[in-house]
């Protein structure tokens, strides 16, 4: 027997209403979508799956979340920062500066200038990355094979 939804009341559906009149982003649309079902107590929770596409937990932690917080609990996200990076602000342009004026001659010569100016101690594919990052680029070009450059394998391959 499918699950009862019970009645959201008056109030909370015209504040439904209201924000379904409004123009909302996609995620935001797809969940007053699944309140404004539940409201209309013409679908059972199965039926609201395939409508709206979402899962049957989400249906529940939806009606949960409005019923908790009214509608703008419900069209916030808690969404968690990203990982603040190591050189920042202040930092990063110095290092931008040392960099252009080519104080570092290898990576790990980055690599220790961070960790004794930030105290963070960062990877050396993590430096690579951040040099990339930065615009830095390799000093000296790396050997290339002669039979790479036509020009130069005739010059070795010349016989006399």
């Amino acid at each position: 027997m499918a699950r009862k939804l019970p009645d959201l009341g008056e109030k909370l559906v015209a504040e439904i209403e209201a924000a379904w009149a409004q123009p909302q982003e996609a995620w935001a649309r797809r969940r007053l979508l699944v309140v404004r079902l539940i409201a209309q107590h013409d679908f059972t929770v199965e039926q609201i799956t395939r409508v709206a596409e979402v899962s049957r937990q989400s249906i529940f932690t939806y009606r949960d979340t409005l019923l908790a917080g009214g509608v703008a609990a419900l069209l916030t996200r808690k969404r968690a920062p990203g990982r603040k990076p190591a050189v920042r602000g202040a930092v990063a342009q110095e290092f931008i500066v040392r960099l252009q004026a080519g104080k570092f001659r290898q990576a790990r010569d980055a690599q220790a200038w961070i960790k004794k100016r930030t105290h963070h101690q960062l990877t050396e594919s993590g430096v690579r990355q951040l040099l990339r990052r930065v615009g830095g680029k390799l000093k000296v070009p790396r050997k290339s094979h002669a039979k790479k450059d036509p020009a130069k394998a005739k010059a070795f391959c010349r016989r006399g």
